[in-house]
């Protein structure tokens, strides 16, 4: 597996990051590193969240479909309070429901992807549907080389990974020790995704936190 380093200058020229996540977590499993990085060069850093991630363990009564909604936005809000970015923008959009409202998303995006922008959404052929309608959206409305993707369930999927994998405009970028403790700790306040009843019922196993966290991250630019 072989990937590019991510160009230094790539973030050069814009005046924010747009980060879009489909649900709550996936921001920083999959492009904290970026986040890090725009921090430095002294960006704004905009996090819009599309989904609460409310049905993530299928659907619940009403009163516990709405805490498990808030306990996720307070998730996404800490780990911003964490890396010391603005608290996310929660769209409120329907979880697993983004086939069905692709126009609300495009139209979300037309708002928020403005051309001083460097916009990020996860991989087109990341394996969740709302992950790739957010990323099809992205590409319908992003100039070009506006935009980068992310891989998140892509990662722990063989098929879907050698696929990204074997991609020219992969892109890696290394995160130092420090960093990526960081990383960890973000990601481990995601609480409502590693167990629920039973560790058996966790939407992100260990060994899914564990590819998510590595020593590298690793981005597709879209030309």
């Amino acid at each position: 597996m072989q990937a590019k380093p991510l160009p230094d200058d790539l973030l050069r020229g814009f005046r924010s990051l747009c980060v879009l996540a489909p649900h709550p977590d996936d921001e920083i499993f999959g492009c904290f590193g970026l986040i890090r990085c725009a921090q430095r060069l002294g960006l704004r850093i905009e996090v819009h969240v599309v989904t609460d991630g409310e049905l993530c363990f299928g659907s619940l009564p009403a009163s516990e479909e709405q805490a498990l909604r808030a306990a996720r936005q307070q998730e996404s809000c800490a780990a911003a309070a964490l890396l010391g970015y603005p608290p996310p923008t929660f769209w409120g959009l329907g979880d697993s429901q983004l086939l069905e409202q692709a126009a609300l998303v495009e139209r979300g995006l037309q708002n928020h992807c403005r051309a001083d922008a460097l916009c990020v959404a996860p991989w087109c052929d990341d394996g969740h549907p709302d992950h790739e309608v957010v990323a099809r959206a992205l590409r319908q409305v992003a100039a070009p080389g506006q935009c980068l993707h992310y891989p998140v369930w892509g990662l722990v999927d063989k098929a879907r990974r050698e696929q990204f994998f074997a991609l020219d405009a992969v892109h890696g970028m290394a995160l130092a020790p420090p960093e990526r403790a960081l990383k960890q700790q973000a990601a481990a306040l995601f609480a409502t995704q590693f167990s629920r009843h039973e560790a058996a019922d966790a939407i992100v196993r260990a060994e899914f936190l564990a590819a998510f966290t590595t020593e590298h991250e690793y981005y597709l630019h879209a030309h």
